[in-house]
């Protein structure tokens, strides 16, 4: 896939011309077999789950400084990121009308809408070298220290999505979202060995605000497949200039998830007689399902 995980060009595309929309409407085509002639509704269930992990800065600077007896010394702190895991269940709205603008531009802004509740767990370490010298700058000797730490999140998610269609199978996916989290497992808080200063640790409540990229598949009328990536934008919780990072230790991590959600839509549940209609009818209702 040659599609880039910038989050501006990502975000950029949200408004360009999009081709044919995600629709649960419309009858099955050939590779899928036999037609489908069920009606579904325009909402469903939604799973997702895949491993984390915590992005940290590429360059770590040695910083010089002195002790508090004078005595010159210099540090590096490196942080990295360690694999965790998490898992979301909600629904999955797809939307039935559009606005007056979107019907003016003949354009649909909002392919559909999902959220969810679900447990993450944010994993990380960080090690801390430093070098004493001697006041004429020859090194003396050297302490290292580290610390790891494992978080656990409940957390809440709403986002929007635009998809667009490469074909009448694919599509790119496009999300932007908020997500709401509780810290309800403290990792590790203690450094082993040498540090530097005291440390800082974010607060239990974290609100982001998140993009999210995916490569859908519809595997049937009622059912789609969208691995792809999510990632925080921008931090609301203790504002540090809009920065998405969790502080732990000295350093930041930005968590990032790869995903797999499955998304399958509910079954209408026909009243009285349940016959299919005439072939007429039914490709006025796919028109009309396409078309809304």
């Amino acid at each position: 896939m040659r599609n880039t995980l910038l989050v501006i060009a990502c975000l950029l595309s949200w408004f360009s011309f999009s081709q044919k929309d995600l629709t649960p409407g419309g009858r099955r085509g050939s590779y899928f077999g036999k037609a489908d002639y069920k009606d579904y509704r325009f909402f469903g269930m939604q799973f997702s789950f895949g491993p984390t992990f915590m992005k940290t800065r590429m360059n770590n600077p040695v910083i010089s400084t002195t002790d508090a007896t004078g005595r010159p010394l210099d540090y590096t702190i490196d942080p990295s990121g360690k694999i965790g895991f998490f898992a979301e269940v909600g629904l999955a709205h797809f939307t039935q009308r559009r606005s007056a603008l979107a019907k003016k531009m003949n354009k649909v802004f909002i392919s559909y809408y999902d959220y969810g509740i679900g447990f993450k767990m944010l994993s990380g370490k960080e090690q801390t070298t430093i070098n004493y010298y001697n006041l004429n700058g020859t090194l003396v000797s050297s302490a290292s220290g580290n610390g790891s730490f494992q978080n656990g999140y409940v957390y809440g998610r709403f986002s929007v999505h635009k998809n667009f269609y490469i074909g009448k199978k694919y599509f790119l996916d496009n999300g932007l979202g908020v997500n709401l989290d509780y810290r309800v497992l403290d990792g590790n808080k203690n450094y082993d060995g040498a540090t530097i200063g005291p440390k800082a640790f974010h607060n239990p409540l974290v609100a982001q605000m998140n993009y999210d990229l995916g490569f859908g598949i519809k595997l049937s009328r009622r059912s789609f497949l969208i691995p792809g990536v999510n990632l925080p934008i921008l931090g609301f919780y203790e504002w540090r200039g809009g920065c998405a990072a969790l502080k732990w230790f000295d350093s930041n991590y930005l968590p990032i998830m790869a995903k797999v959600k499955l998304i399958y839509l509910f079954e209408k549940k026909s009243k009285g007689c349940s016959t299919p209609g005439t072939e007429d009818d039914r490709k006025r209702n796919n028109e009309f399902l396409q078309n809304n």
